[in-house]
């Protein structure tokens, strides 16, 4: 019998050619970490209902993620994506360049938490997209709360940290500190007073939150 994200992926995980590119070109193992195509396709749903034209991502990786948001994205949004690697930056651009001719998909190099306080300016945006090294978590979510409009989204990936956040044990994978991150991160965006939120079972666990 099928799993539940089985059957999810059967139905929902329509891939466009754009971005099954992209994802076979991401062949390092180091690379293969990208959402899977059900989960982009949620992401896309979310910058269309909500009506996003300010994203910002935290974690390019080769730009999959931001290839199924810019699908959604208006002809006068922007997408600000952040990557620490030269490497993945180079790799996303050129993805940019070659599978989403036509959409303003801005690269910014370097740590997010250095080139954070100066892509404020362009704020308050609609929907933040945090998917990046989880020890950070929380620091990106300070931002995030900061800089993200009235009714706007946060979103973060990975929320599940390989299950830790569940036995609140770290395991071979994950650090102390990335735990109690994540445990924050979600904790913070399970707040009724401050959010409409809710974390979603896909594979590696995703929050959802609206800012009120």
């Amino acid at each position: 019998m099928k799993t539940r994200q089985q059957y999810i992926h059967d139905l929902f995980a329509h891939e466009p050619a754009a971005l099954r590119a992209i994802r076979a070109a991401m062949n390092d193992p180091d690379d293969q970490i990208s959402v899977p195509p059900e989960d982009g396709r949620l992401l896309q749903l979310l910058v269309s209902m909500s009506g996003a034209k300010k994203i910002v991502e935290i974690g390019t990786l080769g730009g999959y993620s931001s290839t199924w948001m810019a699908q959604a994205l208006p002809d006068d949004g922007v997408i600000y994506t952040l990557e620490h690697e030269p490497r993945r930056a180079d790799i996303a651009e050129k993805h940019f360049r070659e599978h989403a001719a036509g959409k303003q998909i801005e690269v910014l190099r370097g740590r997010a938490l250095d080139n954070l306080p100066a892509l404020s300016s362009k704020g308050p945006f609609d929907l933040i997209f945090i998917d990046a090294d989880k020890v950070s978590y929380a620091h990106y979510l300070d931002w995030a709360e900061a800089n993200v409009k009235q009714g706007g989204l946060i979103i973060g990936d990975n929320t599940f940290l390989f299950d830790s956040v569940l036995s609140n044990e770290t395991g071979d994978r994950v650090r102390e500190t990335a735990l109690a991150a994540m445990q924050d991160f979600n904790t913070r965006l399970s707040n009724p007073a401050k959010y409409i939120s809710v974390m979603l079972n896909t594979g590696q666990g995703m929050t959802v939150a609206k800012r009120l």
